[in-house]
């Protein structure tokens, strides 16, 4: 029972337009958590580094090793196999979940499919660094797991095909990324702002299903989202964030510039960024990822005419 309320801690609470954001600062490896993260990946059997403020904090952990510790810091072995560990720290009146995501290395992955997962080849097959370093395992449970303050993991899953479980790769400094975009949003609006992730990850398999013949899309790799920004209550609609009364385009290139000036301040990676116009399936939105490197590109005119709000 003591397991499973920690389990339970860690889960989304479906229908809040202002959740938490973490009590507690954690550092993994000796880096602290950005601000909005409630999540870490660590390989199987890897020993990490953890600490916090305190010198009388406490730390509970629902698998590996130790499963309980005392003091500021500790250092904790996860299990040999994949899945997620729950991490409770209490540091003086404050306490914490936090969520240990523990990955399929790449290396166990040999065909185009993955536990009956169909995956597909990353470029020509034939070259193995094409590959993400490991994919996160997803039941319908561990959909929603709370990995930030506004995100559950289920969120970056661009398409469910299949039984679960269900396979992916995630960069968290995409995560990152995006917790700051909606901070920056939200620093000017009256309601809560959220984004809502239209596309995450996509298998190879996938992207080349829905046209896509660019074999290295950084969605490929959990680099990349699709995005728009959502006032409070949700529509499914890029909200009007530039307040020019129409959900347009420009809303999206509102969204670019709080991006490029985010990433000018640092803090969050650089990447591109692309504001994508109406269409009959959906409206605006933008395009972020995680490259490295800054880059933008000639998006698709409008293919519906923008209603005016």
């Amino acid at each position: 029972m003591h397991q499973l309320m920690l389990w339970l801690m860690v889960f989304s609470t479906s229908g809040d337009p202002c959740p938490a954001a973490p009590s507690v600062p954690l550092t993994v490896g000796g880096e602290r958590l950005p601000p909005d993260r409630l999540c870490f990946l660590v390989m199987p059997g890897e020993a990490v580094p953890l600490g916090c403020p305190s010198d009388s904090a406490s730390w509970e952990f629902s698998c590996g090793s130790p499963r309980e510790a005392s003091g500021s810091s500790v250092t904790w072995t996860a299990p040999r196999s994949h899945g997620f560990a729950t991490i409770l720290v209490r540091c003086g009146e404050e306490q914490q979940a936090f969520s240990a995501i523990i990955p399929v290395e790449s290396s166990r992955w040999r065909t185009e499919t993955l536990n009956s997962f169909p995956i597909g080849l990353y470029g020509d097959g034939n070259d193995r660094s094409s590959n993400p370093d490991c994919f996160i395992e997803l039941t319908q449970a561990s959909m929603g797991l709370r990995i930030s303050t506004h995100f559950t993991l289920g969120e970056f899953l661009g398409h469910v095909e299949g039984a679960f479980p269900q396979y992916m790769a995630l960069d968290l400094a995409l995560v990152d990324k995006l917790e700051a975009v909606i901070g920056a949003v939200g620093a000017s609006y009256l309601e809560p702002v959220d984004i809502n992730v239209m596309s995450g990850f996509r298998t190879p398999r996938y992207n080349a299903a829905i046209g896509n013949d660019t074999e290295y899309s950084l969605h490929l790799y959990g680099k990349a989202a699709d995005v728009w920004i959502e006032g409070w209550p949700p529509n499914n609609l890029m909200d009007d964030i530039d307040r020019n009364k129409r959900v347009d385009v420009w809303d999206g290139e509102y969204l670019v510039d709080v991006v490029r000036r985010l990433e000018a301040a640092g803090g969050i990676a650089v990447g591109g960024a692309s504001a994508y116009r109406w269409t009959p399936q959906h409206g605006p939105f933008v395009h972020i990822d995680v490259r490295g490197r800054p880059a933008s590109w000639q998006t698709q005119r409008n293919l519906v005419p923008d209603p005016v709000i």
